[in-house]
């Protein structure tokens, strides 16, 4: 079965009424196994964030295109 990361994908991928992607949407990314990868980047706007297991964003770690990105691996404080 799909984990909740790959549903979540697949959702996102196919909202259009054709079948194509909403332009500007978000996609999430996956790892290996399923999981949602600790960061995340937008590829339009080239905003990078953290997320937990569930993919939620952790407040306070998005950062703008050019900036350096915080560390996912690090525990929240």
């Amino acid at each position: 079965p799909k984990t909740h990361c790959e549903l979540h994908r697949d959702r996102v991928q196919h909202t259009g009424p054709d079948g194509h992607p909403i332009v500007g949407a978000h996609i999430p990314q996956c790892d290996e196994h399923g999981h949602y990868q600790p960061q995340q980047c937008h590829g339009s706007t080239g905003h990078c964030w953290c997320v937990d297991d569930r993919g939620q964003e952790r407040p306070g770690t998005r950062t703008p295109p050019g900036t350096p990105h915080v560390d996912c691996r690090r525990p929240e404080r």
